[in-house]
């Protein structure tokens, strides 16, 4: 089995194949080491899937910074 397509680039999961696929792993992960196993593994799974966009430049951190920066001086204290 190959993941590469006819072009020779990576070939795009279709999102249900990903979805299944991950609902397996985290039940054997449930199953095996329990839930807080489990939260911490989807915490690690989701602090790399963010390092990987920033690294694609998909997400652009000081763009993000700025943003947030802008909505905090524009809140009113009560």
């Amino acid at each position: 089995m190959s993941l590469c397509g006819d072009g020779g680039g990576p070939m795009a999961m279709h999102p249900k194949t990903i979805g299944v696929v991950g609902g397996l792993i985290a039940g054997i992960i449930i199953a095996w080491l329990g839930f807080a196993a489990f939260l911490v593994v989807a915490l690690c799974v989701l602090v790399g899937w963010f390092i990987a966009k920033v690294y694609l430049g998909e997400i652009d951190l000081l763009d993000a910074y700025e943003r947030f920066q802008a909505d905090r001086g524009r809140r009113r204290r009560d």
